[in-house]
């Protein structure tokens, strides 16, 4: 699949998706990046765990190899990932596809200077996992290279918009009101909802236990409260019978091993996260990989059993391990394809990190935040895995073959089960949750019911892409009867329920209703108090238990009818009866302001006074105001709403404060004459730039989003377009001639220096005749007017003519011939080809950083053999070409043990820059030529270019030629 692409600078480019290999959901994210970044620089994706955005970013740079990329993540491991797909799919090299592409992590900005900051090259700025930059000095960070790079792109990518959710560090990334990075700018959205309903990721198969410990604690906890709390003898009596039927059923509950035996497969693959926080001998990693070994040799003979281990403090060891996870081998690299595999991990499979064909996952980690746990449940759903290849595979058979197969893995099925169903149960992972999150995958289910009835509602007819089933997910709690038996005799005994059903009670003499928010926390039961009970939770609780959905939670007859006497409603709260309530307070604001201009931070009791603790009613106005313009993430307005809110005076694109931004574009307008108004232009009179002054420049791309429909936060009215083309603006794309002229003139400059066009595609200029590594890219420039000559102006040609512009394929042979005598003073020097791929060079044999980069043109020539001539393959043959692919670590360790063995011999390395040896210690004219090899490394750690453990390597032999003449010390990494 081939899709044409314009970029905002009049490039046409063809997009392979299939080089890549990106799904059908992924290439529309990507068509979303690619549309927006025409008129805009800043633009979001939050894709669901699991789905692919990795391959969204890789054919972002696959597709602008002239541009310079850097592609930021949290973590070292994710970069681990990124290489590892890159080099597992046959299509891609990372030097050749990706000559530009920089990947390095967000804490590598740390110790960077602004200065240091500014001097990175790069065109467009990819960042993973986004909602990191909340973090203060991330943020920082990331905000000081937007500030000192003003035309650079930036793509941002995470699963979630949050960061630090539940805690008063709590940010939302992407919040349209807010003044964030990402505000406003999301371009697609795809969450676990819309990919499990699309068939992407499977719906999963969750397995809880309360295990004997949560028992036993559980049954202890009961029998201190039985001793201390006063009752006749009679209860007494009662209570300790129940008390020693209880310790029985425990002892007799299902263990561990024999729900994990149940549940695995003992060649399958599983990651098993622990605690972020342990206590030593309690839940540390080592005693949690003990206790599971034990369970595991229960069903799965030892030597069958391959653990691996990845924690952040593992480094150079835990990355071989993930490799070997990833890979399928032992430690030692043998295949363990039929073995039992599990990974133990805390953080580092989090985010971004995937392995393949993974069968589920064990959580032994609790958590608050659902943000964690669906990063720990992705990594069992993960698209890359082959669950997209079963699926299509699997529909192939009848229904009747499906139903046998699920007879035969013992999976439960009704008799109205669909093909995909089916399928479905079939390829599920499993989840075992061994710390009880529950309510997460209860919420999760509850949301795909929601979200696949809305989707029914809304097809019109259309062709789905799937057929749509159930919301159900096969969910499986072992012993839930017990424990919700043993919760609720102790809930009974320390009279919890009846505390708060009096606060409830409370509530409902107060308001004449039980319509209580979810986040509703009290004392006394009616006034709001952050350090109170919280109610709001406690009723949607009755109600789950009422219902069946609680996870092992009971509510007797007597709790039913003592709710229902303070007017207790359970079936869903109907939503139209809580949005009028917030419309009342909206309607007093009205009644007692004359309009609706609240403050988004706004909050009230009464509808016009401001309270700390009440209601957020200027976040609810603009709610509705998203709603209607269609930015809403799924929620909707009716027309019933509509038609109230403009009783009330509601402006829906709220045109005073886009009058005031439109009345300061005019006065530049009239200031200057036109709109071209830059980018991070801000002001507070339309004319002089003011850094706490309105974001002008940001205001007019936005109004140019809404009016090509890419984006908005309203609906553009033909009074908006009307008043904006009366002061000049330009609805086209940004590329003006003025641009186009500023780099035609570089290349007459060119043109009337050497006399031809025939410019490097990486030339970069200042003056059009002299490299500058941070000037204009000329060479990309020309290939451009060349490759997109169909659609450039009949004046341009004519001026690109007039300096011998060449519009027909240029002979490549001389340019390589230019790069093949480089080669060949290179071997003619050193007397092999084992050249670095970071090699540039001038004369062949001497690094040059403006220089040709040799060492890529040489893997280029390995890489494209099918596409040499014969000519070409026989003159590299006599330079010593070496046509299979180099092992560089292999390479490097050979001579950094020749280097060692002449520091061993000679007590020194003083290794003169020509010498040449077989045994590290004497000169041989045929051997390595260590000392230029030497000379390399020495220049490459000093200025701080060697990867991490070839420095340490590096220092720790040679110490003595880093130590300062002066001060005796050695020079620290």
């Amino acid at each position: 699949m081939k899709i044409l692409l314009i970029l905002d600078y009049g490039v046409t480019i063809m997009s392979d998706y299939e080089t890549i290999g990106l799904y059908e959901h992924n290439i529309a994210g990507y068509e979303a990046v690619k549309k927006a970044l025409t008129i805009d620089d800043v633009v979001a994706i939050l894709h669901a765990t699991g789905t692919g955005k990795t391959f969204i970013a890789l054919q972002l740079a696959y597709d602008n190899p002239d541009k310079k990329i850097v592609y930021v993540t949290p973590y070292n491991v994710i970069i681990e990932h990124v290489k590892q797909v890159i080099e597992e799919n046959p299509n891609l090299d990372l030097e050749r596809d990706f000559p530009n592409l920089e990947l390095r992590t967000y804490y590598s900005f740390v110790s960077l200077s602004e200065e240091e900051i500014k001097d990175i090259d790069c065109d467009l700025l990819i960042l993973d996992e986004f909602h990191h930059i909340g973090a203060p000095v991330w943020g920082a960070r990331i905000d000081t290279m937007k500030r000192s790079h003003p035309n650079m792109k930036i793509v941002g990518m995470s699963a979630y918009s949050t960061r630090e959710r539940g805690t008063p560090y709590e940010r939302d990334m992407v919040d349209p009101y807010g003044d964030e990075l990402f505000s406003g700018r999301v371009v697609s959205r795809y969450d676990l909802c819309d990919a499990m309903i699309d068939g992407v990721l499977p719906k999963l198969n969750y397995k809880s236990a309360y295990i004997k410990k949560e028992l036993l604690d559980l049954e202890g906890k009961l029998e201190q409260q039985v001793k201390k709390y006063p009752m006749t003898t009679e209860r007494y009596n009662e209570y300790m019978k129940f008390l020693s039927d209880a310790k029985r059923r425990i002892q007799e509950a299902p263990s561990i091993p024999k729900i994990l035996k149940r549940t695995l497969k003992p060649d399958g693959k599983y990651i098993y996260f622990c605690p972020p926080y342990s206590e030593e001998g309690v839940n540390d990693i080592e005693t949690i990989k003990k206790q599971a070994l034990e369970w595991f040799k229960q069903f799965v003979p030892e030597e069958d059993i391959v653990i691996y281990t990845s924690t952040s403090e593992m480094g150079e060891d835990g990355k071989k391990n993930r490799l070997a996870f990833y890979n399928d081998t032992t430690l030692n690299g043998e295949n363990a394809d039929n073995k039992f595999r599990i990974m133990f991990d805390i953080n580092q499979y989090n985010e971004g990190v995937k392995a393949p064909n993974i069968g589920g996952v064990i959580m032994g980690r609790g958590t608050t935040s659902d943000i964690v746990f669906f990063e720990q449940l992705g990594r069992a759903l993960s698209v890359r895995g082959n669950t997209k290849e079963q699926f299509d595979e699997l529909k192939k058979c009848s229904l009747d073959t499906l139903v046998q197969m699920c007879k035969d893995k013992d999976i439960p099925i009704k008799e109205d089960s669909s093909k995909d169903e089916l399928i479905e149960k079939l390829i599920a992972p499993v989840i075992i949750d061994l710390a009880n999150n529950y309510a997460f995958v209860k919420d999760l289910e509850d949301n795909l019911g929601r979200r696949i009835e809305e989707r029914r509602q809304n097809a019109f007819g259309n062709y789905e892409k799937r057929e749509i089933g159930d919301a159900l997910f096969d969910i499986e709690i072992e012993n839930q009867d017990l424990f919700a038996m043993l919760s609720t005799v102790i809930s009974r005994l320390t009279m919890l329920w009846e505390n708060k059903y009096e606060l409830a009670k409370a509530y409902y003499e107060h308001y004449g209703n039980l319509e209580i928010p979810v986040k509703f926390k009290t004392i006394n039961g009616f006034v709001y108090d952050a350090n109170g009970i919280d109610l709001g939770r406690w009723l949607v609780n009755q109600r789950r238990a009422y219902n069946g959905n609680s996870g092992g939670h009971i509510i007797t007859e007597e709790q039913i009818n003592l709710l229902n006497q303070i007017g207790m409603r359970w079936e869903n709260i109907d939503k139209m009866q809580q949005w009028m309530k917030k419309y009342s307070f909206a309607k007093a604001y009205y009644e007692h302001y004359g309009k609706l201009d609240i403050p988004k931070d706004f909050k009230t009791i009464n509808g016009y006074e401001y309270d700390e603790n009440g209601f957020k009613l200027g976040m609810w106005i603009g709610n509705q105001r998203k709603a209607y313009n269609g930015n809403s993430s799924g929620h909707k307005i009716t027309k019933v709403q509509i038609d109230l809110l403009n009783q009330i005076g509601m402006r829906w694109n709220n045109m005073e404060l886009w009058m005031a931004k439109y009345n300061l574009a005019k006065a530049y307008y009239e200031h200057y004459g036109n709109s071209d108004i830059p980018v991070a232009f801000k002001t507070t009179n339309g004319f002089d730039y003011d850094e706490n002054g309105i974001a002008l420049g940001r205001w007019l791309i936005d109004q140019r989003r809404m009016y090509k429909g890419i984006r908005s936060s309203s609906k553009f009215t033909e009074e908006q377009i009307n008043l904006l083309n009366q002061i000049g603006m330009r609805w086209e794309n940004k590329e003006r001639m003025w641009q186009w002229v500023k780099k035609y003139n570089l290349a007459k400059a060119y043109y009337e220096y050497y006399g031809n066009l025939d410019i490097p595609v990486k030339f970069k200029t200042a003056n059009g005749y002299e490299y500058d590594k941070n000037g204009v890219a000329l060479g990309n420039w020309i290939s451009f007017q060349r490759k997109n000559f169909g659609n450039l102006t009949e004046e341009k040609i004519n001026l690109l003519n007039k300096i011998g512009m060449r519009w027909d394929k240029i002979d490549k042979m001389p340019q390589w011939m230019g790069k093949y005598n480089l080669a060949k003073a290179y071997y003619e020097h050193y007397g092999n080809l084992e050249i670095s791929a970071r090699f540039k060079t001038i004369n062949g044999y001497d690094y040059d950083e403006n220089g040709v980069a040799l060492g890529t043109w040489i893997g280029a020539q390995r890489q494209d053999f099918d596409k040499l001539t014969e000519e070409q393959i026989n003159l590299l043959n006599k330079i010593g070409m070496r046509w299979e692919k180099i092992d560089r670590v292999q390479q490097w360790e050979e001579k950094y043990n020749l280097a060692k063995a002449y520091y061993e011999w000679h007590g020194n390395l003083d290794i003169p820059k020509e010498f040449k040896t077989i045994n590290g210690y004497e000169f041989d004219k045929e051997g390595v030529a260590l000392g230029e090899w030497f000379f390399r490394q020495k220049k490459s750690y000093r200025e701080n270019n060697m990867l991490p453990e070839r420095a340490r390597l590096f220092a720790n032999l040679f110490v003595d030629q880093f130590r300062d003449e002066e001060t005796g010390k050695i020079a620290k990494l």
